[in-house]
């Protein structure tokens, strides 16, 4: 009589246990995304992060593995001058494409793919953020359907570490069969981009979140049935979502990593990147325009106690080039801190101490530090190397910005209204691209902040670009980190490491130094 009714009550019982779990996420991987992506086309990626998130469906002929080292990705070998894929003239790159490789909609890839790309990366109307390194191709052609010959205006020592490869840009090969034209953005494979990467997007909620599924044709099958990317600009949101175990994955800052190594169940991921935060000294506007001058700032500056400014978390920067990037034997060292020698600088330059201030033909010493209001460290710093310039007799005034008004046509990064500017630069593949300081960009709107012109560094620059051998071209590298060391546009503060806070339900988890995923097809989470 009973029976029914006490397996009725075990029935909510069950059930009312079963909702109070918390949902189970087995193959599921949930990453947090502090950008909020225009498109999802790697024709756009501009910033590190979409570039990243570009890569899991759109494969690069030329990838990076977990020792930041070259490797093939959609071609069966890097061509080299040995293997006879460069010729001895450096002008002639012949790619082999794997016969292996299908797009996510189980069409193969072929050489009318990545002709087709080349071609869209050139398109005026998509305009691709930069496409110098492809105007340097005089001709693609495609002699059969595995096959890539490119032709180049003049030897180019970086061009296998750039061009389709993950580089400062990372333009993944497009399907060309997915387009009417070479026009990229506005079609509908812009809302649901597939390439031959091991996942596809299957839908994208602008503003909120992006969903992958694994791509049916990628070999390995990918471990993860899902990934859901939340977009989720605001650090301390997702600092909470990490805390609370909404994602799995989520950027650590020095000022949350003690906190974050302290929640159950959580790893930090600490991955050395080609990347550093360092001061830039406007060298055509007076004071810093004298090299004394610049030179007595770097003597001035105490880098262990500026450290304070980012916890210490992050390693003192060795040299203009970031560990990572570097295969020569030895960096050029920073400047040591030495306020005596410091003075000994602004003695040269003719800036005569007057009680407790330097003048010059009876002009004080005035200097203006910028920074971005985009993270606390960087207002630390300014107001620490503050103190420090004070200390030599100088007038120091500190201005900040928003990250927007820092880099806007008319800010202080582009106009170089600035004596010293605390900025980051993050570097690609190639120490090539791993610098900021060319003579080429020294004008308004460049790249060049400081707007350095230097023909020592300029002599070097051009000999690696035409060097026919990695060792020539190591050398330059390391002796134009000398010349940079000895004329001070920039001052090296601290090399940068992704830190990151990974569930331990995840597994297989790597980004290499431009935080580009590796093999994501072996990642998993539990």
């Amino acid at each position: 009589m009973h029976k029914p009714a006490v397996a009725v009550m075990w029935l909510f019982v069950v059930a009312l246990f079963g909702c109070s779990q918390a949902p189970r996420h087995d193959h599921e991987l949930r990453l947090s995304l502090a950008i909020d992506p225009t498109s999802l086309s790697p024709i756009y990626a501009f910033a590190q992060d979409q570039i990243a998130l570009d890569l899991f469906w759109c494969q690069t002929l030329v990838g990076l593995d977990e020792h930041d080292r070259f490797r093939p990705v959609l071609i069966t070998r890097l061509p080299t001058l040995a293997n006879g894929d460069i010729s001895a003239d450096g002008r002639r790159i012949t790619y082999h494409l794997r016969r292996d490789v299908r797009f996510a909609d189980g069409v193969p890839l072929t050489s009318a793919d990545v002709a087709f790309t080349y071609r869209a990366i050139l398109e005026p109307a998509n305009a691709a953020p930069s496409i110098d390194q492809y105007q340097r191709i005089a001709s693609l052609t495609t002699p059969d359907d595995h096959t890539v010959v490119v032709r180049l205006r003049k030897p180019w020592g970086a061009a296998v570490h750039v061009l389709f490869a993950q580089a400062d840009e990372a333009y993944g090969i497009l399907p060309k069969h997915a387009f009417r034209s070479l026009k990229v953005s506005g079609s509908t494979w812009d809302q649901k981009p597939f390439g031959s990467g091991p996942f596809r997007v299957t839908d994208w909620q602008r503003g909120d979140r992006i969903d992958l599924a694994p791509n049916p044709y990628f070999s390995p099958a990918p471990k993860l049935r899902r990934i859901l990317v939340r977009i989720v600009p605001n650090q301390t949101t997702a600092f909470g979502a990490l805390q609370t175990h909404e994602v799995d994955v989520a950027t650590l800052t020095p000022d949350n990593l003690a906190q974050a190594q302290a929640i159950p169940g959580l790893r930090i991921a600490r991955t050395a990147e080609n990347g550093l935060e360092g001061l830039y000294l406007q060298t055509r506007a007076a004071p810093t325009d004298d090299v004394h001058v610049r030179r007595a700032i770097a003597f001035a500056l105490d880098r262990t106690a500026l450290s304070n400014a980012w916890r210490g978390v992050f390693p003192l920067a060795p040299s203009v080039f970031p560990p990572p990037i570097v295969s020569w034997p030895a960096p050029a060292e920073t400047y040591r801190h030495d306020v005596r020698q410091a003075q000994r600088e602004l003695d040269a330059a003719g800036w005569r101490l007057r009680g407790k201030t330097r003048v010059k033909d009876g002009v004080p010493l005035t200097l203006l530090v910028v920074a971005s209001t985009q993270s606390p460290i960087l207002g630390r710093i300014a107001v620490v190397a503050q103190q420090q310039l004070a200390a030599l007799g100088a007038d120091v005034t500190i201005k900040t910005y928003t990250p927007a008004l820092m880099a806007a046509p008319d800010g202080p990064q582009r106009t170089g209204r600035f004596s010293v500017l605390i900025g980051s630069f993050i570097g690609g593949s190639d120490p090539e691209a791993s610098l900021n300081l060319d003579c080429a960009d020294a004008r308004a709107g460049g790249g060049n902040y400081a707007r350095y012109c230097s023909s020592r560094f300029e002599t070097l620059f051009a000999d690696q670009l035409a060097a026919s051998t990695q060792a020539r071209r190591d050398r330059d590298f390391e002796a134009i980190a000398n010349v940079v060391h000895d004329e001070v546009p920039l001052i090296p503060l601290f090399d940068f490491v992704n830190l990151e806070g990974v569930d331990s339900r995840v597994t297989g988890y790597r980004r290499d130094m431009l935080r580009f995923p590796i093999h994501p097809e072996d990642w998993d989470a539990r």
